[in-house]
């Protein structure tokens, strides 16, 4: 019942370092070539089918599951928190900056299925802008531990999803009850609740309780990737307040082939912030960004542990003259 949890932050962190770095460079032409790829194109879909797959035939089992000891079930709930992340949260990160209406509509679908379509709001009009600022709630703070951080980015995401929502609405006209029915936030949350609701309908309120922990295991999952992903990194503002433009040391790098295999290049996320709308096939390593001593699933591990966490990062932060003690 553990397994997803042993493979993806026990196993696949040591093949990584088993199988080492690919650092990409991509020229513009190659890059093109990669956005037309069809395979390529595909592969988000296919992970979305998987998911969605997954997810209803894990409510089907939560009856069987139930009649198992305590520490399995836990199991069986933290697993389907876990693969959401991946498949879910992460493929529809891919998917909501993609291009195409439908694309984004799966993306935001993906996302409702964990509790979090909220996300497709603020990540794309509110994170991308203000990533590596003191305004944007998932961006880690330089000393800020993964305990404060996650609670203070996932009521961030709600509260400013909903803010932006309601000033867009605003600023088009639409108040008061006519407002409901173009508020984007509210739609995709009103597809959690009746994904909830089919979970009840299916596996009764074990099936609920199962749906609604699995999720929010997903979104710390995401959170937590957050902290890494930023942890410590400011834009500055010159003289007049003008805040610097986003560049690849604003975002934390690592380029272990094996999870950039399994999370579509998400660690290429320096060129994913510096080009937002780019597939994921077509993103460039940097080294000239912030490097990760490790994958992903190992340095969220070490976030747990803050003392490690920060003995781990803080050199490379002073190193890069971030930081000064």
């Amino acid at each position: 019942m553990w397994w997803a949890v042993v493979v993806t932050y026990g196993i696949i962190p040591v093949l990584d370092l088993l199988l080492g770095k690919v650092v990409t460079r991509f020229t513009i032409d190659e890059q093109a070539r990669l956005v037309r790829d069809p395979m390529l194109r595909m592969i988000p879909w296919l992970c979305a089918g998987v998911w969605l797959v997954t997810l209803a035939w894990a409510m089907r089992q939560v009856e069987q599951v139930m009649l198992l000891p305590l520490w399995q079930v836990a199991g069986f709930v933290v697993s389907l928190g876990v693969v959401g992340g991946i498949l879910a949260i992460n493929v529809g990160h891919e998917l909501i900056q993609r291009n195409n209406k439908v694309e984004r509509f799966l993306g935001g679908v993906l996302l409702a299925t964990v509790g979090y379509g909220v996300f497709k709001v603020e990540h794309v009009r509110g994170h991308h802008l203000r990533m590596a600022t003191f305004d944007d709630p998932a961006t880690a703070r330089l000393n800020e531990s993964a305990y404060g951080f996650v609670p203070r980015a996932i009521i961030g995401t709600y509260l400013h999803a909903w803010r932006l929502e309601s000033d867009r609405l605003s600023r088009v006209g639409k108040t008061g009850f006519a407002s409901i029915f173009h508020n984007e936030a509210l739609r995709w949350s009103l597809l959690s609740l009746a994904c909830a609701g089919a979970a009840f309908t299916v596996a009764g309120g074990a099936g609920l309780v199962v749906f609604l922990v699995a999720g929010l295991v997903s979104i710390i999952e995401l959170e937590l990737v957050d902290y890494v992903e930023h942890y410590g990194l400011t834009r500055t503002t010159d003289a007049n307040g003008k805040l610097e433009a986003v560049r690849y040391e604003h975002s934390w790098d690592y380029s272990g082939w094996l999870t950039n295999a399994l999370l579509i290049n998400l660690q290429r996320h320096s060129d994913h912030h510096a080009h937002g709308g780019r597939p994921f096939g077509a993103l460039n390593s940097h080294p000239e960004a912030p490097q990760l001593p490790a994958s992903y699933a190992a340095m969220l591990v070490a976030a747990l542990i803050p003392p490690l966490y920060r003995r781990l990062i803080h050199p490379r932060l002073l190193a890069r003259k971030r930081i000064s003690f």
